[in-house]
C-alpha cells in the first residue's frame, strides 16, 4: 500500500510537471503571436504568465527530485527518472532565456518577415513540447507503442524547425541594413538560438524515451 501511494504522488507531480513545461512553450507562443497582432498588452500578461509556469516548473521539479531521494525504488528507474527530469528542465530553460531576452527587445521594431519567422519557429517548438510531455506520458504508462510513434513525431517536427532556424538566420542577414542599433541584430540571434536549443533538447529527450523503450521492453522479455 505505501509503495502504490508513493507510486502514486510520482506520477501525479511528473502529471503536473510536464503540465507547466506544456503550459510555458503554449503561453510564450501566445505572447509572440499577440506581439505580431500589436496586442502588446496581452502579449504582456502572456509573457508573465509563461515565465510563471515556468517558475512553478521548476518548483514541482525539486519535489520530484526530493521525491526521488527518499523513496524505495528501483535504483536504475529512479536514474532514469533523473536523467529524464534533466532534459525536461533544460527546455524550460532555453524558454526562459528567451523570454528574458524578449525583455530587453523591442520586438515591434523588428521587421516584419523576421517576425514572422520567430513565430513559424515558436508555433513548431510548441508543438515540439506537447510530443514530449505526452511521450513521457506514454513511457510511465508503459505504453511503448505510443511513445515510440511520438518519439518518431518528435524528429520529424524538429527537421522542420531546424529548416525555419536556417531561414530566420538567413532573414537576419537579409534585414539586416533595417535592424537598429546592431546590437539588437545580436539579440535577436540569441533569441533565434534560445528557440533553436529547445527545439533540440525536444529532440534530445525524445531520443532517449526511445533509448528507455527499448531498455523497458528488454527487460519486460527478461521478466
Amino acid at each position: 500500500m505505501v509503495t502504490e501511494v508513493i507510486d502514486s504522488n510520482l506520477r501525479r507531480l511528473m502529471t503536473e510537471y510536464l503540465g507547466k513545461i506544456s503550459e510555458t512553450a503554449s503561453s510564450f507562443a501566445d505572447a509572440i503571436e499577440l506581439l505580431n497582432d500589436m496586442r502588446t498588452g496581452e502579449a504582456r500578461e502572456k509573457l508573465a504568465h509563461a515565465m510563471k509556469a515556468e517558475k512553478e516548473a521548476d518548483n514541482i521539479r525539486r519535489e520530484i527530485v526530493d521525491l526521488l531521494e527518499e523513496i524505495d525504488i528501483d535504483p536504475e528507474v529512479k536514474e532514469d527518472l533523473f536523467h529524464m527530469i534533466k532534459r525536461l528542465d533544460l527546455i524550460a530553460d532555453f524558454f526562459k532565456e528567451a523570454a528574458r531576452d524578449l525583455t530587453i527587445i523591442p520586438y515591434l521594431e523588428v521587421p516584419a518577415p523576421l517576425r514572422e519567422g520567430y513565430e513559424d519557429l515558436l508555433n513548431k517548438v510548441e508543438e515540439l513540447v506537447k510530443k514530449v510531455c505526452e511521450a513521457v506520458k506514454a513511457l510511465l504508462d508503459k505504453d511503448f507503442e505510443k511513445a515510440s510513434k511520438l518519439v518518431d513525431e518528435i524528429e520529424a517536427l524538429e527537421e522542420e524547425a531546424d529548416e525555419i532556424n536556417v531561414g530566420n538566420r538567413g532573414k537576419l542577414v537579409e534585414y539586416a541594413n533595417q535592424i537598429k542599433p546592431y546590437v539588437l541584430a545580436i539579440l535577436l540571434h540569441e533569441f533565434n538560438t534560445d528557440l533553436e536549443e529547445a527545439a533540440d533538447a525536444c529532440e534530445d529527450a525524445g531520443d532517449y524515451i526511445r533509448a528507455l523503450i527499448v531498455c523497458y521492453r528488454k527487460r519486460e522479455k527478461k521478466a
